[in-house]
């Protein structure tokens, strides 16, 4: 029997029947993979989570899995409101808290100063990650290719003292020393989560 379609609530996309249509929410990609064990390209909802310092994140009533930046590099709502509190003179705070809460561009000096804040900020956590993205790109096209050699992963050879090599080289060891690598992919999805997360932040800085 032929397969009817459908059309669903205003859509004006039409669906075939049968489908199923499927919402994780507002996880980030490493919640998906910790949760569910994958992960999804260019997925809207990853975020970089940005710590206020203690001054700043007094004035603000935003609890703080709301501060963060989008995908698209823009920082939250509750961040930009946040931070154009904190960049107004303390004696003008009262009179232009509403504004900044309202979403409200105060002024060209305070979104300067709110830009030059957040990408000061996004640099500092770029500079802190042990690999910049292209590491992670060589990384992973090191361990695709892996899953082509046909050797043991564990047994000694030319790529197997590359990637370790590599993987010394730009700090990982330490990350994972006194642990076997049983898992390939495992490793895979670990080099993925980094560089939606770095994109993330560079998106902004």
């Amino acid at each position: 029997m032929p397969m009817q379609m459908g059309t669903i609530g205003d859509s004006k996309r039409s669906l075939e029947l049968g489908t199923v249509l499927l919402s994780y929410g507002t996880y980030t990609n490493l919640e998906l993979l910790e949760h569910y064990g994958f992960l999804l390209n260019e997925y809207s909802n990853e975020k970089a989570f940005i710590v206020l310092e203690p001054d700043m994140y007094s004035l603000c009533s935003w609890p703080g899995d709301s501060l963060y930046i989008c995908q698209n590099g823009k920082p939250s709502f509750a961040l930009l409101s946040s931070l154009r509190l904190w960049a107004t003179a303390p004696n003008q705070r009262r009179s232009s808290g509403h504004l900044a809460c309202s979403g409200n561009l105060l002024s060209t000096d305070n979104e300067i100063t709110v830009m030059k804040w957040l990408v000061k900020t996004c640099q500092g956590l770029l500079d802190a990650l042990p690999t910049s993205v292209e590491q992670d790109e060589l990384l992973g096209k090191l361990i695709k290719s892996a899953e082509d050699f046909p050797v043991n992963f564990e047994e000694q050879s030319s790529f197997i003292v590359e990637l370790l090599s590599s993987l010394e080289t730009n700090g990982i060891m330490d990350i994972i020393v006194g642990k076997r690598i049983k898992s390939i992919s495992r490793f895979q999805f670990a080099l993925k989560v980094k560089p939606d997360y770095d994109c993330t932040v560079l998106a902004n800085g």
